[in-house]
């Protein structure tokens, strides 16, 4: 007897020739779902080499190997799909294999006539390993399956796929709504987690960006400040100075606050994010803007000689207007740093929109993770985050605070309640 196989619709390009086909979204939207239906049933109609991958797969239960096998059993495919321990065979020649991305570039190198890879939790995936994979999938015809539940804009697979995908890339933001089998268990689940933690509703369930990383170094501050409305829309004071907070990269990127000092507020009122230009670009980007600047805050390597330049870079910004620069010392260990920066939340104010790209590098700017000890080090992770976090620290670490700033925590809460209701909002503004 013929089974009818029900496909929701927005995964009918499944089963459309394509070489990208990219699922994204929230939880419960069954992307691992269809695609295993579809891959099974694709393998059925003929031969297919199937790599599922993901960034790391210690071990084969952490595959789609039970997934694959519970969808044969589902579809009664069983006397069709031999299921062993490390693959997936069909009748036809047809053959699933698993590997992990991250230990096994050699293997995967060598990896030859595949027809079809599916890359599951792709968020995770660096753009090394995509770097690796992408050229290895070169059978005529081939095909590039991703699915995922990204983290923060700058993912290398958001990145690649989403923000600038392919010519002709099938890219479709999928969720829960998409999935004609969504439980009542799940929709009871999600509405627990709604009312327990908004936020992580938001990632898990609508796809949404990860407000905070799960070490994120200034996670409670960052939380603190939008539960109190500082992160918001933040007019520019125009009878107060402007300055900026610099982190420089060598061939990297570079990051820049904008801010100003009103009364005991550090209002962060811009940003500016860049990699691979040069230091010129940094300073036109400075003077384009129709600020009264005040102080321009660099770390100490703006003062080391590059390979290659007449001038260090200090003597090259300042040549070009941008002055003048006060230079803040290096510290012996970051985390007083991290330290300083932390008291000095309490009194920041963010610009919602212009400093959108700062305040995500600081919601996952995070510690080292310890996979053999399965805990967090006390070191940053250096990962795009770092600069935009860095250049964040040099605020606390040298800016000159006045009496106002020094009020302890409890005082400037109690301060804060009292204003809070007059924060910014329409076109006024709130003023020390």
């Amino acid at each position: 007897m013929e089974k009818t196989l029900e496909i929701p619709a927005i995964y009918q390009t499944l089963y459309q020739p394509n070489r990208y086909k990219v699922f994204w979204g929230g939880r419960g939207a069954a992307k691992s779902w269809n695609c295993a239906i579809s891959l099974l049933v694709q393998a059925t109609q003929r031969p297919l080499r199937v790599l599922c991958t993901r960034e790391v797969q210690g071990s084969i239960r952490e595959s789609v190997h039970k997934l694959l096998a519970d969808q044969i059993d589902r579809l009664g495919l069983r006397s069709y799909y031999d299921v062993v321990e490390h693959t997936i065979r069909g009748k036809n020649g047809s053959e699933f294999i698993f590997e992990g991305l991250r230990h096994n570039v050699d293997k995967i190198k060598s990896t030859e006539g595949i027809d079809i890879v599916w890359i599951e939790e792709a968020d995770r995936v660096s753009d090394d390993s995509w770097q690796v994979l992408i050229p290895t999938i070169r059978k005529p015809g081939s095909e590039i399956w991703v699915t995922f539940n990204p983290k923060n804009r700058s993912d290398a697979t958001y990145q690649r796929f989403v923000e600038h995908p392919p010519e002709g890339a099938i890219v479709k933001k999928v969720s829960w709504r998409d999935n004609p089998w969504f439980s009542e268990e799940l929709h009871a689940e999600m509405a627990h987690l709604k009312e327990l933690d908004y936020d992580e509703f938001l990632h898990v369930w609508e796809g949404e960006f990860k407000s905070f990383a799960s070490s994120a170094i200034y996670g409670k501050q960052l939380k603190q400040a939008r539960e109190e409305g500082r992160i918001c829309r933040v007019p520019v004071e125009p009878s107060a100075e402007v300055h900026t907070a610099w982190d420089l990269g060598k061939n990297d990127t570079t990051a820049i606050w904008f801010f100003q000092k009103v009364g005991i507020e550090y209002r962060f009122i811009d940003y500016v994010e860049n990699r691979l230009v040069d230091i010129d670009y940094y300073a036109k980007a400075v003077r384009s803007k129709d600020y009264l600047y005040g102080t321009h805050y660099l770390p100490h390597d703006v003062e080391f000689e590059l390979l290659g330049m007449v001038n260090n870079r200090k003597k090259q910004l300042e040549e070009s207007g941008v002055k003048p620069i006060e230079v803040v010392p290096r510290i012996r260990h970051i985390q007083e740093g991290i330290e300083m920066t932390r008291r000095m939340f309490a009194s920041c104010w963010f610009d919602k929109e212009r400093c959108e790209q700062g305040i995500e590098a600081l919601a996952n700017y995070e510690y080292q993770f310890d996979a053999k000890n399965n805990t967090h080090r006390s070191t940053p992770l250096h990962n795009w985050a770092s600069n935009g976090a860095d250049a964040f620290r040099q605020v606390a670490q040298g800016f000159k605070q006045s009496s106002w700033s020094r009020i302890n925590d409890t005082q400037m809460s109690e301060r804060r309640r009292k204003i809070i209701g007059t924060q910014w909002g329409g076109d006024t503004a709130w003023r020390v």
